[in-house]
């Protein structure tokens, strides 16, 4: 994923916004670690990693070969100080890493963009933040239930950690360091709305 896309994932969301100014209350954008680069977070920061899964059809869309280009991206609210964090996109191909500053978060909103348009919606989760460590998250399977502009989503997260610690050592680097697991936490149930919808696909 290079700079130009995900300078791209941002211009899109505020666009969808509306405005650039305060758009999620004055949120800070975060970037997912780049493959390929050294795993060196900030002082009293930790690293999160995993997947995420968009099933529709019985297929993870994200990791399917790209007949359209697709970005998933989330928004962030760090529980104990309100901040909030918007990472757009957090991945384009299902696998993620994050820099953020210690404590325990909420996803409370979800971005989704792909052939049919930009979807946005919401399926709560709850993930912690280990300073000076990284953490497995796990691979969060998101599926939609229908076809329809607005689509209930159900949500659960997968134990596949082995998998994920190969991934991470064929696509980063500086990884000389133990591994921490702390599963994010889902709702099973929310939705995901098409706010965009392509006139052509």
């Amino acid at each position: 994923m290079g700079v130009h896309d995900l300078r791209a994932g941002v211009f899109k969301l505020l666009i969808a916004a509306g405005t650039a100014g305060c758009v999620w209350g004055c949120a800070e954008l975060v970037f997912p670690v780049r493959p390929g680069s050294p795993f060196m977070e900030k002082p009293g920061n930790g690293l999160v990693f995993g997947r995420i899964a968009v099933i529709r059809d019985g297929e993870d869309q994200l990791s399917a070969l790209p007949s359209f280009p697709k970005e998933f991206g989330w928004v962030l609210i760090q529980l104990k100080s309100g901040r909030k964090y918007v990472t757009s996109p957090l991945t384009q191909n299902g696998m993620f890493v994050l820099d953020l500053p210690a404590g325990s978060y909420e996803v409370s909103k979800l971005m989704y963009e792909e052939r049919f348009g930009f979807w946005e919606g919401q399926l709560l989760a709850r993930f912690t933040v280990q300073p000076d460590k990284l953490t497995y998250l796990g691979t969060w399977e998101i599926q939609f239930m229908n076809l329809g502009p607005s689509s209930p989503i159900g949500g659960k997260v997968l134990d596949e950690q082995g998998e994920a610690s190969d991934d991470l050592t064929q696509t980063y680097t500086g990884l000389s360091r133990p591994i921490a697991k702390g599963l994010l936490e889902s709702a099973k149930e929310g939705y995901l709305s098409l706010l965009r919808p392509r006139t052509e696909y």
